[in-house]
């Protein structure tokens, strides 16, 4: 019989507690336990016909802070990075990690149409996950997951400084 190795991990993380209270202190004023939330910003009516200048500031913006690409589908308007393990670094055998995901919103271009329409954007949503874990002697003792409240408020302020109303 083989086993599913997803499924000893989930049963794995499944026994380990999960408290704010073994939240290593660096990390307890930015990162929030439980499922990752979306922030969105409306795109000001001026950059809504040009997806591609909207695209390339998400990218943009992304590097700019130091997150490396691991995923991007124009057509479907997503964005993710890889796992940063440097934004904040901690002592002993904890170790953090934030990934970020971008979802634009947007009407596709309709060139049959008439009269044919451009693509337009709506906005955009974002949001930065987390996972923060220990290990002792080989072993997972703590696995949390959650977000990084300073990475999604540092990037939403920059895209809404490039795409959002003014």
């Amino acid at each position: 019989m083989k086993i599913n190795l997803q499924l000893c991990l989930f049963l794995a993380v499944a026994s380990i507690s999960l408290s704010a209270d073994d939240v290593p202190s660096p990390l307890r004023s930015r990162f929030v336990l439980g499922d990752p939330v979306w922030k969105e910003i409306p795109v000001r009516p001026d950059l809504q016909n040009q997806y591609e200048k909207c695209w390339q500031s998400a990218i943009n913006t992304l590097l700019d802070n130091h997150f490396d690409l691991a995923s991007t589908d124009k057509d479907s308007g997503y964005i993710r990075t890889t796992e940063n393990t440097g934004v904040v670094i901690l002592k002993g055998d904890w170790g953090y990690k934030v990934q970020v995901s971008v979802k634009f919103s947007y009407l596709p271009a309709d060139s049959k149409a008439n009269p044919p329409t451009q693509g337009t954007v709506e906005k955009l949503r974002i949001q930065a996950a987390g996972i923060v874990a220990e290990t002792k002697n080989g072993r997972l003792k703590h696995y949390l997951k959650g977000y990084d409240t300073e990475v999604l408020q540092n990037l939403f302020q920059d895209l809404q400084a490039k795409l959002g109303p003014r």
